[in-house]
């Protein structure tokens, strides 16, 4: 925030947002970062100060914490009933009836009356998916949808020619049977697959994309149906292209992709190696998100529409 003076102290904390990801169980920290960076980044191009953390609970700031509360479900109600302000991000599919994730994953009620109780005590609730909104709005009607897309300092990986990239097709995200299946299938085809099968830290991931040709985009199971905006968002602003696993309409995230069918996918990973120009598609969606998606734009929306108060 540059030099403090006595009169924009008051302005720096209440400016101030903690970023908290101690409600989330230790596997799942990889997961977020790409969407803590897009958050905290965004605020920051807002003129909105940023810290990370995992236990500096801070009631002088607007403390942001993302989806359920694995670890304490009742700190929601705790930090209410101290005064202490909090805001959540919601990052993935809640329905109008409370089912998580299309109901792909299972899971118990408990699940969904965690966030519930979070939501419902906090300050707002920025969804990352519009498919949220509806179902975060009658928990909290100071809800709104936030979109990702460009923002410039997310470009952060080393561009390396296509002649120096040896990976052809880059897979990442939590393992599965189905995921290693079609990862061999496509091996098969003769063609060089990176798939960690696991959460690996971000400078591990950011290094194998920078060799990679393709980020391949498979869901987990057939009951899944997710758009990871995040990685969408991230590949895009470095360049490099996606291949993403769709069957559903279109939207403007998945007009920023290369898409295949479930029933198609080894096909389609053979055609974008043999028959489509693969820099010229990684600039074509680079421009577009660029001119379509502004995330520091969006951003300043929404912080009007859901902490205007902020610089009281």
């Amino acid at each position: 925030m540059g030099v403090t003076s006595s009169s924009n102290l008051a302005i720096r904390f209440l400016m101030y947002v903690n970023i908290m990801l101690s409600n989330l169980k230790p596997h799942l920290l990889e997961m977020v970062s790409d969407s803590v960076r897009f958050i905290s980044t965004a605020l920051e191009t807002c003129g909105v100060a940023v810290k990370i953390g995992t236990s500096q609970l801070d009631p002088k700031a607007l403390n942001l914490f993302f989806d359920r509360f694995y670890i304490e479900p009742n700190f929601p109600a705790q930090m209410k009933s101290a005064g202490v302000k909090y805001g959540l991000v919601c990052s993935e599919v809640v329905s109008p009836d409370g089912t998580w994730n299309y109901g792909a994953e299972g899971g118990d009620p408990a699940t969904y009356a965690a966030f519930e109780l979070a939501a419902k005590n906090a300050e707002f609730v920025w969804c990352m998916l519009e498919e949220s909104v509806e179902a975060c709005t009658a928990i909290n009607p100071n809800t709104a949808y936030l979109p990702f897309g460009y923002l410039e300092k997310m470009a952060t990986l080393k561009p390396l020619p296509e002649a120096e990239r040896d990976i052809d097709f880059l897979m990442c995200g939590f393992p599965s049977d189905r995921r290693q299946k079609l990862i061999g299938e496509i091996s098969e085809e003769g063609h060089e697959v990176y798939y960690p099968a696991m959460p690996v830290p971000s400078y591990v991931r950011d290094s194998l994309m920078e060799r990679s040709r393709v980020n391949l985009s498979i869901q987990k199971t057939t009951s899944h149906s997710i758009i990871s905006v995040t990685r969408i968002c991230h590949s895009v602003i470095n360049h490099i292209p996606v291949l993403l696993e769709h069957n559903g309409a279109s939207n403007q995230y998945t007009e920023l992709c290369l898409t295949m069918g479930s029933d198609e996918i080894v096909r389609r990973a053979s055609e974008c190696m043999a028959d489509t120009d693969l820099v010229t598609f990684a600039e074509q969606s680079y421009q577009k998100l660029k001119s379509i998606l502004p995330m520091d734009k969006t951003m300043a929306k929404i912080l009007e529409t859901t902490w205007p108060d902020r610089h009281d």
